[in-house]
């Protein structure tokens, strides 16, 4: 029995601890997961902007590498083009020229340098064929064949000659061989090209896929013919409706220029109010003396027929009342012909209102120190 009651005794002792712990442990554990939930809640928030950001972001990227994308293939189909156009001006294939602007890259020659020393080359070879001009003593010197020469791509045509100078010229004659065949500007430049060059120049367009075929370039300048088309589409679209607007234009033009003309509505009413300005103000003047002279004579005539202060007191109010629009016309008028004058004397409207605010600021400044001076006096 006292073991039992021991037993109970510890167990009800030890139930309020246990059950206080136990809502301790429940009450950190609730504001536990509490804040677990509002930091999971703001890491959420967190995530979704983030991903916004990411979107956003990644859209921008799309779009910006779209339009490189576009562009760099606008730029492609226009280089590709002018060096097309160029191959068949001088009779031969895109992969030469390509290569020769490789060339001049590496040697530090300008394309138009090279284009304009290839097409003198060209010429000249032309003439040397026909057994005349400079270059026939220059090829009968390096030993080449005009018309083995004039059967090789540019780029290899360039290479045999540079290479039958090294060989069969002295340095010191060297700049003249070359001129007799690429000009005397196009010497220069050609001159640096050498065959070390030229065979870099070829590695590197053949290494890094630079060169096109003739149908790639064919089809390359048939699309970018279409584009340009494309462009002629809206120029014609614009022309059309230029076309179609210009005759309301022209009649809305010529209608405000005759409205706006000597002969025309406005030009007649402006004419017709600076004419009569001096007639108005003649008017406005005599209206003004007319209404004084009422003033003066209700004056007159109240102070005679009345008898007695306060009888005329008030009639002299009532003239006053009466006529008080004729000293708001003579105050007006006087006040207009004086801006004028001001205007006049200071030589544009906006010069007359620079020095109104002048004497406006002018006037307040002594106010104020008026306002200062009389609330010291007061103080002393």
């Amino acid at each position: 029995m006292a073991e039992k009651r021991v037993s109970v005794r510890l167990a009800a002792l030890g139930g309020r601890q246990v059950r206080a712990e136990l809502e301790g442990v429940g009450e950190a554990g609730s504001r536990g997961f509490g804040r677990l939930s509002r930091e999971m809640e703001a890491a959420n928030a967190r995530l979704a902007a983030f991903s916004r950001r990411v979107r956003v972001a990644a859209a921008a990227a799309v779009a910006a590498a779209t339009a490189a994308g576009v562009a760099m293939i606008r730029s492609g189909l226009q280089t590709v083009d002018a060096q097309a156009k160029l191959a068949q001006s001088l009779g031969t294939t895109v992969a030469s020229i390509q290569t020769l602007e490789r060339a001049g890259e590496l040697a530090g020659v300008s394309m138009s340098g090279i284009e304009q020393a290839t097409k003198d080359l060209t010429r000249r070879l032309s003439q040397a064929a026909a057994g005349t001009g400079p270059a026939a003593d220059a090829l009968d010197r390096l030993g080449l064949s005009v018309n083995e020469l004039i059967a090789l791509p540019l780029d290899q045509r360039v290479g045999a000659i540079n290479s039958a100078i090294e060989s069969f010229v002295p340095a010191a004659e060297r700049a003249a061989v070359a001129g007799q065949l690429f000009g005397e500007e196009g010497s220069i430049a050609m001159s640096r090209i050498d065959t070390a060059t030229l065979r870099q120049a070829t590695e590197d367009v053949l290494a890094f896929g630079v060169v096109v075929s003739e149908q790639d370039a064919d089809q390359i300048e048939r699309t970018n013919d279409a584009i340009s088309r494309l462009g002629l589409i809206w120029r014609g679209l614009s022309n059309q409706l230029a076309v179609a607007a210009a005759p309301a234009l022209e009649a809305v033009a010529d209608a405000m220029a005759t409205v706006a003309s000597r002969s025309g509505p406005l030009g007649i009413a402006i004419r017709g109010l600076f004419d009569n300005i001096g007639r108005l103000t003649t008017y406005a003047a005599t209206f003004a003396a007319f209404l004084a002279g009422r003033w003066v004579a209700g004056m007159a005539a109240a102070a005679l027929s009345v008898r007695g202060l306060a009888t005329a007191l008030v009639v002299l109010r009532g003239a006053l009342i009466r006529t008080g629009i004729g000293a708001l016309i003579v105050g007006a008028g006087e006040l207009v012909y004086q801006f004028t004058r001001l205007v006049s004397g200071a030589g544009g409207f906006g010069e007359a209102m620079s020095l109104l605010k002048d004497v406006a600021v002018e006037v307040w400044e002594r106010i104020r120190m008026g306002a200062a001076a009389a609330g010291a006096a007061a103080t002393a």
